[in-house]
């Protein structure tokens, strides 16, 4: 059942990928609609991810004789309806089953965080402990408050979970990488980990076949018992309501 009304028309763009961004932005020019909203699906504003995309389509549209409003949805990592989605997948697994609950975030070049932090390189900042005043446009920052976040809401302690980054190209990515924090809690004696990737709000390689499928063989190889995903939000209801929400209120 349709949850946004007629007037919305939506589109569906991969950045890398098909249906290509450039070619749907073709499709939308032809329309010469008023109002454009860019909403790219990554809870976590990066340069390297939802900026690409806004510079992308901004240095399109700039070309374009019609030039509708446009509205850009940069971040949305704090947002009670995100939270309580991944909230609820997690703890329909059960996590007080659970030696630890592990979050693990998609990982990006150091210099890529160190560019937003004032005077201070990333690994000198508190955001580890605590939201600094300009942790908004800090993708680490901001890591660290959606799993304080979604802790909060699901009770955990802080011995209870922990955080980490996956899919480095090269050790000068944000730290410490998953697979060598599941080594860690294998070696301390960990039977159990659960493992939640909120920085997908949809399940791919990375949480299927980098997490399930790989991690999981590594943990089991180390002695663990199992390693559970949880899986992402994928069309989970009350994720489709909150992008809804999402879009409505942009457009007001």
């Amino acid at each position: 059942r349709p949850v946004l009304t007629k007037d919305y028309q939506v589109f569906t763009a991969i950045r890398y990928g098909n249906p290509s961004l450039r070619n749907v932005l073709q499709q939308i020019k032809k329309q010469n609609f008023d109002e454009l909203i860019v909403f790219p699906l990554f809870p976590q504003y990066a340069s390297s991810t939802t900026g690409t995309i806004l510079e992308f389509v901004t240095d399109n549209i700039k070309r374009w004789q019609i030039i509708p409003g446009l509205h850009f949805i940069n971040q949305f990592y704090d947002h009670p309806g995100f939270l309580e989605a991944f909230a609820q997948n997690i703890a329909a697994c059960h996590p007080e089953e659970y030696d630890h609950i592990l979050f693990s975030y998609h990982g990006i070049p150091l210099r890529h965080v160190d560019k937003v932090h004032p005077g201070i390189l990333s690994g000198e900042c508190i955001c580890e402990k605590q939201m600094p005043a300009h942790g908004s446009h800090c993708y680490k920052a901001t890591c660290y408050e959606t799993t304080r976040l979604i802790a909060g809401k699901l009770g955990l302690t802080e011995k209870q979970y922990s955080v980490s980054f996956q899919s480095r190209f090269s050790k000068n990515w944000l730290s410490p990488f998953t697979d060598e924090r599941i080594k860690k809690l294998a070696n301390e004696g960990a039977k159990k980990i659960l493992v939640t990737v909120p920085s997908f709000v949809a399940d791919c390689l990375e949480s299927l076949v980098e997490i399930e499928d790989g991690y999981g063989t590594l943990f089991r190889n180390l002695g663990g018992d199992k390693l559970v995903l949880v899986k992402s939000l994928n069309d989970n209801e009350n994720w489709v309501k909150t992008v809804a929400g999402i879009i409505q209120t942009k457009s007001r």
